[in-house]
C-alpha cells in the first residue's frame, strides 16, 4: 500500500485558507442572488397586496417566509426580521381580505426589506 506523503504546516494552513476563501466567495454570490431575487419578489409581493384576496395573503406569506429563511441564514438579519414579521401578518390573516390596516403594517415591512436591501447595495 502506498503512502501518501506528509503534508507540512504550511501546506495545511494554504489549504484551509484557500478553503475559507472559495466559502466566502460562495457566499458572496449566493447574497448577491439572494439580492437580486428579493428586488423581483417585492414587486410580486406588492402585486399581491394589491389583489387584495386569499390568494394575495398566501402568495405574500409564502414570499416573505423564503425571504426570512434566506435572510437569516445569509446573516441579513434585518431584512430576516422584516420578512418575518410579513409572514406573521399574512399568515394570521389569509382566511380575510386585506384591509387597509394590514396594507399599511405589510407595507410598512416591505419598504423596511427595501431599505436593507439599498444597504446591501451600498447605497
Amino acid at each position: 500500500m502506498a503512502k501518501e506523503p506528509e503534508r507540512n504546516m504550511s501546506d495545511d494552513k494554504r489549504i484551509r485558507a484557500e478553503k475559507i476563501a472559495a466559502a466566502r466567495a460562495r457566499m458572496a454570490e449566493l447574497a448577491t442572488k439572494f439580492v437580486d431575487r428579493t428586488a423581483r419578489e417585492l414587486v410580486t409581493l406588492r402585486s399581491a397586496l394589491a389583489r387584495d384576496n386569499k390568494e394575495g395573503f398566501e402568495e405574500i406569506g409564502h414570499l416573505a417566509h423564503r425571504m426570512a429563511g434566506t435572510g437569516a441564514t445569509l446573516g441579513f438579519d434585518a431584512l430576516a426580521d422584516h420578512a418575518l414579521r410579513i409572514e406573521v401578518i399574512a399568515d394570521s390573516r389569509k382566511a380575510s381580505a386585506i384591509d387597509a390596516a394590514t396594507r399599511a403594517e405589510i407595507t410598512t415591512e416591505v419598504e423596511g426589506i427595501e431599505g436593507e436591501l439599498k444597504k446591501l447595495r451600498g447605497r
